[in-house]
């Protein structure tokens, strides 16, 4: 059919007629009126349904006349199986057509639902706040301590001798850091504890591997003693954690340890070096670089928590509270995981039940809120969204989770959980143009970063670079023999 020129063409009613009530900050009521003509359709498809479910004489499976369902069925059936059906398409396209941006189920109010009058319904939402996020330039913050003391350095000095320390055999009694040969058997209200039984164990005096009352309890006993004493089983102990118990002993032997001495045959024997001012440096290098790594990501949160300082936002109930039960469902799943009650899990943890929960309900609102103006700000920042950024995030997700990424991947594609992947990567991203954007009071040097392998070397040459192609006359220039720097360039 054509419109004849100079017409004006026939406006039809809408659909679906909608309209908005502020209800708070988070959350609008949202009302919804729908012509008769589709809740009819809706009545008709409800009847062809339930029509597959019957069979009537004369009549093909689903060709029944509507008539007959409702003599079957009853009219109050089929107005039931209409809503069902329906309601959450007219309830979707209110919400595009409003561009609300819902984070909660509804709550619905069905007023009207009849094939003569339409549908009139009210839900009540809660949504994503409106605000726009603050200048992310410009923050001023410390950057956190990084440098490795001497302190440091003696520590893992002192762990690496304890990992070479010989032990041997000794004629005298124990006496606190020796090392004793023992037999060790638990009993819980007269009961031995199976699970609890050892037996030739050698065990550090002082390591508290066990309860603190061993390590007293064993402190001048001889090969051959025996005893017995009282003390609690540790909290996190399957079915009887922090239950009184009788543990017997026995010692068996008493050896004390010798620990070698720092000088280059000991550098020889624990590394690759030569000598102990190599094996210093190298050390040194490690903690340096862990430390830096550590500091780095704890700038991150400064810079971070300083950004969210400059807005205020209303955090929608349902985000905080699904944030918070998913906290509370972690540690649920951790205790099922080590086959104890979670009150054991909280005391394990030094906490109980109500501040465990008080605390999970900060960090909920704390995660809530970064999302929220991450989310608006990434909005305003145009990022763009690399090929291999969800290839990155993926293998982030393994390692995180000890998994392969085929399995995060499998796991994404069953879950339908791309999207929130992909916000996870823009907030990323939006955290590092912050960081980006902020000053900087300290820290390591460019060229400290680029010595310990945590920054690209900008005068590097490139790996396609002709100058880091070994010509021929390199390869037999006595310059091109491998040394020690050389070897490590290669394989940084």
């Amino acid at each position: 059919m054509t419109t004849p020129v100079g017409s004006t063409p026939e406006r039809k009613p809408p659909i679906v007629k909608t309209s908005v009530e502020t209800l708070d900050p988070v959350k609008v009521k949202l009302t919804v009126e729908v012509e008769p003509k589709r809740v009819k359709q809706a009545f008709d498809r409800a009847a062809r349904e339930l029509a597959k479910q019957v069979n009537l004489p004369g009549f093909r499976p689903g060709k029944a006349p509507r008539r007959l369902i409702e003599q079957r069925f009853g009219d109050g059936i089929i107005a039931q199986t209409a809503l069902e059906n329906s309601l959450t398409d007219f309830y979707v396209e209110a919400l595009r057509s409003e561009e609300i941006d819902a984070v909660s189920q509804p709550e619905v109010d069905v007023q009207t639902f009849d094939e003569n009058e339409g549908c009139v319904f009210t839900a009540e939402i809660e949504t994503r706040p409106t605000f726009d996020p603050p200048g992310h330039e410009g923050i001023n913050v410390t950057f956190p301590e990084w440098d490795v003391d001497d302190d440091d350095l003696d520590t893992q000095l002192e762990q690496l001798r304890e990992r070479f320390a010989e032990v041997d055999e000794v004629e005298r009694a124990a006496a606190d850091g020796d090392m004793v040969t023992l037999d060790l058997r638990v009993e819980v209200d007269g009961n031995e504890l199976e699970s609890a039984r050892v037996e030739d164990a050698l065990y550090e005096i002082g390591s508290q591997g066990v309860t603190p009352k061993l390590d007293e309890e064993l402190v001048g006993k001889s090969a051959g003693d025996e005893f017995t004493y009282e003390d609690a089983l540790p909290a996190e102990y399957p079915e009887h954690g922090g239950e009184q118990a009788t543990f017997s002993v026995t010692v068996k032997d008493v050896r004390a340890k010798t620990l070698p001495e720092l000088d280059d045959d000991f550098a020889q024997t624990a590394s690759g070096f030569d000598t102990l001012d190599e094996l210093k440096t190298d050390l040194r290098n490690s903690l340096l670089r862990r430390k830096v790594e550590q500091a780095q990501h704890e700038l991150r949160g400064r810079i971070l928590e300083a950004y969210l300082a400059r807005v205020d936002v209303p955090l929608p109930p349902s985000m905080v509270e699904a944030d918070k039960a998913g906290r509370i469902h972690q540690l649920e799943h951790q205790a099922e995981r080590f086959g104890i009650e979670i009150e054991q899990l909280f005391s394990m943890e030094g906490t109980t039940r109500e501040e465990f929960e008080e605390t999970a309900q900060k960090q909920a609102e704390e995660t809530v809120k970064a999302q929220l103006v991450l989310d608006a700000l990434a909005g305003t920042l145009s990022l763009d969204l690399q090929p291999g950024d969800i290839d990155e995030e993926i293998v982030r997700h393994a390692q995180s989770n000890g998994v392969s990424p085929q399995e995060i991947a499998q796991i994404i594609q069953q879950q339908g959980t791309l999207p929130a992947l992909v916000g996870d990567i823009l907030r990323r991203k939006t955290i590092d143009t912050i960081v980006a954007g902020a000053q900087i009071e300290g820290g390591p040097s460019d060229e400290v970063l680029i010595e310990l392998g945590l920054m690209d070397d900008p005068d590097a040459p490139s790996p396609d670079s002709p100058d880091s192609v070994d010509s021929p006359e390199s390869a037999d220039s006595p310059d091109s023999v491998d040394s020690p720097e050389s070897t490590d360039s290669d394989e940084d």
